[in-house]
Formats: structure tokens, C-alpha cells, sequence
């Protein structure tokens, strides 16, 4: 009696935490994880003088197809996204959504320059692989913006975050479908 009563306690413990760490639509680390796990990554990166580079991607006209397919067509794609995004992950490269349509990823020890590349190869997967649902093909396209540490002693995760947003921004201003780096122009696309 008292083992299942631990066995219960312990399966709901374990339920619990899955709930507080994953997105339950695309089961990736949710927006608190990923910043659990990345603060001390990046902490990590600034005491060692290591790069450390964050992406930020979201989905091109995502409101487009929630309006045009519904919005369980749309909580559809944003798991196809996360499951293509998952199998390109490599070591040391934490993943999550960070909320709606838009991603997050934290490369440790990997500069702007590898970001680059990983962010321009998983472009071009989530290009290369629509969802088709009910008959329908849906064409998918994301925007990225990347940015590295500066290595400025009171930067924070949230500066570069920051810094990835604002070549996010720029990725989108360019045209969409492209990579863009913080501080330098736009690349891929259409």
C-alpha cells in the first residue's frame, strides 16, 4: 500500500514537472526551461570566454494560416516546425518554443558564424518540407535572426536575446524566409 502510494506521489511528481518544462502543443522545452537552462550556459560562455550564440525564428504569415486553415491547422504546423527543428538539434544546442509562433535556440560554445550556417540548413529543411493536412498542402517558410555574445562584461542573456530579436526583425523587414545576423545584412530567402 505505501509503495503504490509512492509510486503514485513520485508519477505525478514527474507529471508535474513535465507540465512547468515543456510545451504541451509542441512538447519542446517551453520559455521557462529554455532560460533555466540557458542562463547558466550562458554564465557558463562568459566565465570561460566562450561564444555562445541565440537564435530566434518564427513561422512566416503564421496568422495567415490560422486565418485561412483554422486554428487547429495552425497549432499543426507549429508542431511539424518544432519536429523538423528537433531532428536537426545537435550537441549543446538547447531548443524551446518561446512563445506563439516564434522559437528559440541557444548554441553553447558556437559563434554567430555557426548559427549562421545552422540556422540558414534548418531554413531551407522547414522550406523543403510542407504539412499536408486533409488534402491540402501548406507551403512553410521562417524568419531567423542570430546573434553571438559580445563578451561585454554586463551583457546578459537578455541583451543578446535582444540582439537576436532585432535581426529577427530584420530578416522579416528583407523579405522573410531568410537568416539574418545582428549586425551584418540579410541572406537566403525565397
Amino acid at each position: 500500500m505505501i509503495i503504490s502510494d509512492i509510486t503514485e506521489l513520485k508519477l505525478l511528481q514527474q507529471k508535474l514537472e513535465h507540465h512547468a518544462y515543456y510545451d504541451e502543443l509542441t512538447q519542446v522545452f517551453n520559455r521557462r526551461a529554455f532560460f533555466e537552462r540557458c542562463e547558466s550556459d550562458f554564465a557558463r560562455a562568459k566565465r570561460e570566454a566562450l561564444p555562445l550564440t541565440t537564435i530566434l525564428f518564427d513561422i512566416d504569415n503564421f496568422k495567415q494560416v490560422n486565418d485561412t486553415y483554422g486554428h487547429s491547422v495552425g497549432d499543426q504546423v507549429l508542431a511539424h516546425v518544432a519536429r523538423i527543428a528537433n531532428s536537426c538539434l545537435q550537441e549543446g544546442m538547447l531548443f524551446a518554443r518561446y512563445g506563439g509562433e516564434e522559437f528559440v535556440l541557444a548554441l553553447a560554445g558556437r559563434s554567430a558564424t555557426d548559427g549562421k550556417t545552422f540556422a540558414e540548413q534548418l531554413r531551407r529543411r522547414i522550406a523543403a518540407q510542407p504539412l499536408t493536412v486533409g488534402g491540402k498542402t501548406i507551403s512553410i517558410t521562417s524568419s531567423f535572426g542570430v546573434a553571438e555574445t559580445t563578451g561585454v562584461v554586463d551583457e546578459s542573456l537578455q541583451h543578446l536575446l535582444h540582439f537576436s530579436d532585432k535581426a529577427l526583425y530584420e530578416a522579416k523587414r528583407s523579405g522573410r524566409n531568410r537568416v539574418c545576423v545582428y549586425g551584418q545584412s540579410a541572406s537566403g530567402g525565397a
